[in-house]
């Protein structure tokens, strides 16, 4: 089968990202793009229309109106995904050498520009939820612990990254977080990538948005948490911390010289989708109606963990001894194709479309799971092996410049990681080059069962000592 074959595919429901749940919830001006004579929106940087960093065309405009909107100082379209925008941000807040605060959930994209730049990593821990295995939402005081750490004295920190929401929609209160940081005179980038939406609703019970809360730097995904096609994002800057031109020339340094034209329409469209008033109608709609398929299916006893996000459904399959792999693999069967699958729950995006008859579906289905697996497992969330706060004892850019031996994952214990270790999804490093990998962490790993079904022969990189 060749991949344009593949594409055609059709599956009963199609759970996961992008939320336009396969094109059914695109905004309809950019469907009526899309079905014009083929190919006719692939064309180059005409002078109208201008890039995301011009200075004249239809993109800047569009730019300018929205960030006037949102009361922002600018904001710019990205289409080399959310993680592109998040790369820039880091390179427009620390230099070659300097220090940034990661929270142990950040993306490994991230972690990727910190090794290109020589930034150095410093990882603090997080609440841990002894249910479903998933971190815990950031407090103020769990933040405040962090920033007056004794492991931090003598060290400038050039900024921090906070990642709200999750991946499964857990949310902060982001305001006292950021409010919290700029005391400490730290400029915040927070990852909104799964929060778009988050930015239109105020008055509609959801978790306020960072953009709202003035961070110095937010980032938005436009296909995980809006209605974009995948790779499109947005980068949105405020206050007077970090310098405009800073910005702009850090994207300029990773986006592509040749950004698609389709892609830039789909940020435009999206956005201006949620401001038009029927659609925004629709969209709380759908809303309402993920919030009442939650209750519904808890009501019928269907176990489900409650987040933030509504429009993620996150089934507890732990819970009844099966572990979200295993569920995940019979709802593929079945036709249900989910976003997640974690040890203990197995996650699905509702998107933006109506889930029509989703409830009766979804409990049959449930049932037809527990009766499907005769044998239960024993298991138990296992918190992650890391301390409050840690540091990389070698820069990870210097780490994958060193000469390094490739071992068995039981034989890399008490050597330094030249390796990044990260499952996807969620995307979120493990282990990262520069760290020593402790008996704890390779325990860990393994009880985890990410890294395969047999973690004896999983092997990694480790520096030559």
């Amino acid at each position: 089968m060749s991949i344009s074959s593949f594409l055609k595919q059709k599956f009963s429901r199609p759970l996961f990202f992008p939320s336009h749940n396969r094109g059914k919830a695109l905004p309809k001006i950019l469907v009526q793009l899309l079905k014009e004579e083929p190919g006719l929106w692939d064309i180059p940087e005409l002078p109208e229309l201008g890039t995301p960093l011009s200075d004249i065309g239809l993109i800047k405009d569009s730019q300018d109106y929205f960030a006037k909107k949102f009361s922002a100082n600018s904001c710019w379209f990205g289409v080399n995904g959310a993680s592109g925008l998040l790369q820039s941000s880091i390179l427009s807040m620390a230099n070659p050498g300097e220090y940034i605060l990661l929270p142990r959930n950040i993306h490994i994209s991230i972690i990727k520009i910190c090794i290109v730049a020589n930034i150095i990593p410093i990882f603090f821990d997080l609440e841990f939820s002894e249910i479903t295995g998933h971190y815990l939402p950031i407090k103020e005081s769990w933040l405040k612990k962090i920033l007056n750490s004794n492991v931090l004295n003598n060290i400038k920190i050039s900024g921090i990254v906070l990642v709200n929401p999750h991946y499964q929609g857990y949310s902060s209160e982001i305001k006292p977080l950021v409010e919290l940081c700029h005391r400490f005179e730290i400029p915040v980038l927070v990852d909104e990538a799964h929060g778009s939406y988050f930015l239109f609703c105020e008055d509609y019970g959801l978790p306020n948005s960072a953009v709202k809360a003035k961070a110095d730097l937010v980032v938005h995904s436009l296909h995980k948490s809006l209605n974009g096609l995948t790779q499109t994002a947005m980068l949105w800057h405020q206050g007077n911390i970090i310098d405009k031109s800073k910005i702009a020339n850090k994207i300029n340094l990773l986006q592509t010289t040749s950004p698609n034209s389709l892609l830039i329409a789909s940020c435009d469209e999206s956005i201006k989708d949620w401001l038009e008033k029927d659609s925004l109608e629709e969209y709380k709609k759908r809303i309402r109606e993920a919030r009442n398929i939650y209750k519904e299916l808890i009501s019928r006893d269907v176990p489900l963990i409650k987040t933030n996000d509504p429009l993620k459904i996150i089934l507890n399959t732990g819970s009844h001894g099966i572990d979200g792999f295993t569920a995940d693999e019979f709802f593929y069967k079945k036709g249900v194709i989910s976003e997640l699958p974690e040890m203990m729950t197995l996650t699905f995006c509702l998107g933006f479309v109506e889930q029509t008859n989703f409830i009766d579906m979804f409990e049959n289905l449930w049932k037809s799971l527990l009766s499907s697996i005769k044998e239960r497992k024993d298991l138990q969330p296992i918190k992650p092996p890391f301390s409050l706060i840690q540091i990389p004892e070698i820069s990870p850019s210097e780490s994958l410049q060193r000469n390094s031996q490739k071992v068995n994952l039981n034989k890399s214990i008490g050597r330094i990681s030249a390796d990044i270790i990260c499952p996807y999804p969620p995307g979120i490093p493990l282990a990262i080059p520069g760290e020593r990998i402790e008996q704890e962490r390779v325990d860990w790993l393994i009880k985890q069962g990410l890294m395969g079904e047999n973690l004896l022969d999983f092997y990694i990189n480790v520096l030559i000592t």
